[in-house]
């Protein structure tokens, strides 16, 4: 089973997959402030601290299990449609996590490089260009892309096919459990970067990527 743990840094990947929001980028204030915009309108209010313990759900699937926590009806569509709006009207405010964004540079070029998000395309690419790292991926997988958001294994499984890389050789970045779990599912190795040993991974990664480290390094 893929865990984490330094197996994730002692053999070369075949392709990197970083998801978004918490890990690549430093958005999960923005995405509140979206939601609870949205709620607002419909007389609703969200705790911050409950939205924090589950910043790892989709839009669609954290509107559900909010009415249904707090018992609340409301209107579902209207509530992602008002709440992908205003997100999408703060990007300028979307901060990269340097270290992750980083490591994201360095292997650019030198590895598939894949962002894989729960967060609706209009959303993430909108965060992406603003934080100059658009440019930088060779493919955007998002919550439209697959029947299943996270933590299904569909959109890591998508990103793997899309760079033309096996499962087992993909390692995923990621800062939530919903997110740990897909890549699990997907039968991918993962880090968290939320854990106090990411810097040293992180380091031992970039001096793999820079020594030009061959996918035939696998084991």
């Amino acid at each position: 089973m893929p865990h984490n743990d330094d197996i994730a840094t002692r053999t070369a990947p075949a392709a990197i997959l970083f998801d978004c929001d918490g890990t690549l980028l430093l958005t999960a204030d923005l995405h509140f402030t979206g939601m609870e915009g949205a709620m607002q309108r419909q007389g609703l209010e969200m705790p911050r601290d409950w939205y924090m313990s589950l910043t790892g759900l989709d839009r669609t699937r954290l509107f559900e299990r909010f009415m249904a926590d707090f018992g609340v009806a409301a209107d579902l569509p209207r509530l992602v449609a008002d709440s992908v709006a205003l997100t999408v009207m703060l990007a300028a405010q979307a901060w990269e996590n340097p270290l992750v964004a980083a490591l994201a540079r360095a292997a650019t070029g030198v590895l598939p490089v894949a962002v894989v998000t729960n967060s609706e395309g209009e959303i993430a690419r909108a965060f992406l260009r603003e934080a100059a790292l658009l440019d930088l991926f060779d493919a955007i997988i998002t919550v439209e892309d697959a029947p299943l958001p996270k933590p299904a294994p569909d959109l890591y499984q998508i990103a793997a096919a899309r760079l033309g890389a096996a499962a087992r050789d993909c390692l995923v970045l990621e800062d939530s459990e919903q997110g740990i779990q897909a890549a699990e599912a997907a039968g991918m190795r993962w880090i968290d970067v939320r854990s106090a040993e990411w810097p040293d991974q992180c380091n031992a990664l970039m001096a793999r990527i820079e020594a030009g480290m061959a996918v035939s390094d696998l084991n």
